[in-house]
């Protein structure tokens, strides 16, 4: 611990570092080992624990480095989902909708990308997914976002929220 503290007093840039050497020497080293995001096991398990998953948008909290579209692509793949795919910005907001509507219907998934740059329509995303009636079981709206102060919190409330954070170091990104 006072090691940890010295290097942290020296070199606040190896403070994570001189960190996990402590965390490996005092508990064990899988605590500081990082695992891929199994996306298909998170899947299920917000299938198996929330009451009406299709009606639950799945955030994912964008870190540097982090792109979880593969992921999401991937599970689609496995599942035979159709997927359609939006970046938000500028008049992305009637793509969203279309894809939104069709895919209630059709069961597929919806991919709304860097939603922190449309924020207007995630208020709208909120108040659809709340009024919405007859809809498809396997239906799903992925939202990606960097962290933002104006996304609705009553969104986040009834998301399910996810951070993949990227790979740190070349063992890492090998796992991955």
């Amino acid at each position: 611990m006072h090691k940890m503290l010295l290097v942290r007093s020296v070199r606040t840039d190896r403070t994570m570092i001189s960190a996990d050497e402590y965390i490996e020497e005092a508990l064990e080293k899988k605590y500081t080992d990082t695992y891929p995001l199994n996306l298909e096991a998170t899947h299920q398990d917000i299938c198996d624990l929330v009451e009406a998953p299709e009606r639950v948008p799945i955030i994912f909290v964008l870190t540097p480095g982090s792109d979880p579209t593969e992921l999401v692509m991937g599970l689609a793949k496995k599942k035979k989902k159709d997927v359609l795919a939006v970046s938000m910005g500028q008049g992305q907001e009637v793509v969203a909708r279309r894809y939104i509507a069709t895919s209630i219907v059709t069961g597929g998934y919806v991919l709304l990308q860097n939603t922190h740059l449309g924020l207007k329509y995630l208020v709208e995303l909120e108040q659809q997914m709340l009024k919405l009636e007859e809809i498809d079981p396997d239906f799903r709206v992925w939202v990606t976002a960097e962290p933002h102060p104006g996304i609705p919190i009553g969104l986040l409330q009834m998301s399910v929220k996810i951070t993949n954070e990227a790979p740190v170091g070349m063992r890492a990104g090998m796992k991955r």
